[in-house]
């Protein structure tokens, strides 16, 4: 229960920080384009040049989709997050049965990385029925507190195909039916509906993860002086 308290409030505040008034005072390097619907360059006035409003963008084929997610699959954010998965279940000793140590520890890693693969299979044929467009486009907010509101809200809530936005239900299908076939090898008291309903909220609090990685990263390379 504590799993998806936290879960929910975090989601809450996302949602509630998406709707910060646009506003505030800037945060330092946040990038101008793409996610809100009448989002312009806040330096010339002009159409983003990137994202749904961008004269450039058009929606992906299923050929394009299946291309886009085969480049991105192995990601370093994704098996970084992935063995952060693994790090909590260690912390949380889940399963107990597993024991402690580096050798239980990768084979949760290894677990959380098979879980991921049933979640991308999932996720790609709902994408291709439903017309959803996974990309993250940067959030066009000036403020700290409305990017991260709009990372959160991202995880839940995407473009389709013609740039609009609709229910993020590859997710949602991806992170609880990847949960559930994962508890398969998990030991059995874990094959519950309470097992999957906790296991599909860590990884969507996951994601959700990435998606705030993805959000920040030209912040992060500057502040670290990576930026070219």
């Amino acid at each position: 229960m504590m799993d998806q308290g936290v879960l929910l409030a975090l989601t809450v505040s996302g949602l509630l920080l998406s709707h910060q008034p646009a506003g505030q005072q800037p945060a330092p390097g946040a990038p101008t384009s793409a996610t809100s619907p009448d989002a312009k360059d806040a330096n010339s006035g002009k159409q983003p040049t990137t994202g749904p409003k961008s004269p450039q963008w058009k929606g992906l084929t299923v050929k394009e989709k299946l291309s886009y997610d085969w480049r991105h699959l192995f990601d370093p954010e994704n098996v970084i997050f992935a063995g952060m998965g693994a790090g909590l279940d260690q912390w949380r000793d889940r399963p107990g049965q597993w024991g402690q140590g580096w050798g239980p520890y990768f084979g949760r890693y290894g677990s959380h990385l098979a879980q991921y693969a049933v979640q991308r299979s999932i996720m790609f044929p709902v994408q291709a029925i439903d017309h959803e467009d996974t990309r993250y486009f940067p959030s066009t907010r000036k403020t700290y507190k409305g990017r991260l509101g709009d990372a959160f809200l991202h995880t839940v809530w995407r473009h389709n195909d013609s740039g609009g936005m609709m229910p993020a239900y590859s997710e949602f299908l991806g992170d609880y039916g990847a949960a559930a076939v994962s508890r398969m090898w998990w030991p059995e008291q874990y094959h519950t509906g309470s097992a999957i309903l906790i296991a599909g909220s860590d990884t969507l609090l996951i994601d959700a993860g990435i998606n705030i990685f993805n959000e920040f990263k030209p912040d992060i390379k500057r502040w670290l002086h990576l930026s070219r």
